[in-house]
């Protein structure tokens, strides 16, 4: 199996093309969430996106007027990164295609934001280096925030590792945002029911694997082999799945402690995630997803999802 950077290189062409249902609206909710608790008027903070990809947060952050480093394993993706300092536009923001209405919903919302609480700031680039998690080049406490998202963390081998790096690259009082790929909710339970059907999720085929799921404590992650892209073409990918008892406890053994926590595609996921990956999803696929998505708006934010989010301070 292909290494994850082998993975991401290749995929750096598409990355930006969210045309899939899944990833338009993660990221939609999640920049909703960045530009309208996390930005605030006049708070200029050197930032560390950690897994910064193309950019997609960097350039968020940056747009309100903070210093932002981005550091990524894939140098396929840093080189997009970097080309999109010829062509961002602060003063509009917009991260990727807007494909669907609701893309262009929370940018609009997210640009009147940037514009309240910004006002008239000196845009500065984001700047981006090669950079591993897990082994952090930039001094102790030299950030204001963190940001790592994008499910990076479930991507790291050694994740309290990259959370140890994490704290130590972190100011006293500092802020951080993670994302993982959640273990309990709806997904999994596509992942144990899918050899059931013989693979017609084409999410998990394998019996054994399901079992082993659910043999798991229920508080412990576990690492399953998961495929993305097409169906007919997926790309499988080792991910770690979370809960949040353990992710919030390997936090605070580092002096981080979470304040806010929030999921994505906590109804959404009634649709297996398979079929919400694609780049080509059917108009009846897409107002189901749209009617699932407008009905999760209204949910409580806490309610278990595929992603989930913490933010919060280095207290220690």
């Amino acid at each position: 199996m292909s290494s994850v950077e082998e993975i991401f290189n290749d995929m750096a062409q598409e990355y930006d093309d969210l045309s899939d249902l899944w990833y338009s609206w993660f990221f939609s909710r999640l920049h909703y969430f960045i530009a309208n608790k996390i930005i605030h008027k006049n708070n200029k903070k050197k930032v560390l996106d950690i897994g910064c990809g193309t950019g997609f947060q960097s350039y968020l952050y940056s747009a309100a007027g903070y210093n932002v480093i981005g550091i990524d394993i894939a140098n396929n993706l840093l080189d997009i990164a970097k080309q999109k300092n010829q062509i961002f536009n602060p003063d509009r923001v917009e991260l990727f295609p807007e494909y669907y209405d609701y893309v262009t919903r929370y940018n609009q919302k997210i640009r009147k934001i940037l514009k309240k609480k910004i006002g008239n700031i000196k845009y500065l680039p984001p700047k981006f280096h090669f950079g591993d998690a897990q082994n952090i080049i930039y001094n102790d406490s030299d950030f204001d925030h963190i940001n790592c998202c994008g499910s990076t963390l479930s991507f790291v081998p050694k994740h309290k590792k990259a959370i140890s790096e994490m704290a130590r690259v972190l100011k006293p009082g500092g802020t951080f945002l993670i994302d993982v790929e959640h273990k309990w909710n709806f997904n999994f339970l596509w992942y144990i029911l899918d050899p059931l059907v013989r693979g017609k999720l084409q999410i998990n085929n394998s019996i054994r694997q399901g079992l082993k799921f659910l043999a798991k404590k229920f508080t412990r992650n576990i690492w399953i082999n998961f495929p993305f892209g097409e169906f007919n073409n997926p790309v499988n990918m080792i991910l770690k799945l979370f809960t949040t008892y353990s992710l919030k406890r390997d936090l605070m053994k580092y002096g981080l402690k979470v304040e806010k926590k929030f999921s994505i595609h906590s109804l959404t996921n009634l649709i297996p995630c398979t079929f919400l990956d694609s780049l080509k999803p059917s108009k009846k696929l897409v107002s189901l997803f749209k009617f699932l998505a407008k009905l999760e708006e209204k949910l409580p934010c806490y309610l278990p999802g595929s992603i989930l989010v913490l933010y919060g301070k280095k207290v220690k």
